[in-house]
């Protein structure tokens, strides 16, 4: 049976790769739903300042790659989890816990 501690050290990468598999389940069916748009109303356009171009390519491609991205970021986010490295230990703000530097007290 293993211990308490490796498990609960894996769960938030566990986590992290779940949510990269759901990103991707939803961000692949709202593609597959804008590829069919496609198919169906290729008529449809966008216009912007006065420009016009095809809606669901735009929309697919944009889909897509914000899906590739959101994934490859959970995912290696859980990369590093498993790792051992602690996501939150350089954060950029300052606690009250920490002592001032020696620049600010001049």
């Amino acid at each position: 049976m293993p211990s308490p501690n490796d498990q609960s050290s894996s769960a938030p990468a566990r986590l992290l790769k779940s949510g990269a598999v759901v990103f991707a389940a939803i961000g692949g069916s709202m593609a597959a739903w804008g590829l069919d748009k496609w198919v169906h109303q290729p008529q449809a356009r966008a216009s912007q300042f006065g420009f016009e171009a095809p809606l669901w390519p735009a929309f697919t491609l944009f889909v897509v790659v914000a899906t590739v991205v959101g994934v490859g970021l959970l995912w290696s986010a859980a990369g590093r989890v498993e790792a051992g490295e602690d996501l939150f230990a350089q954060r950029h703000r300052r606690h009250p816990s920490e002592a001032p530097d020696e620049a600010d007290r001049s």
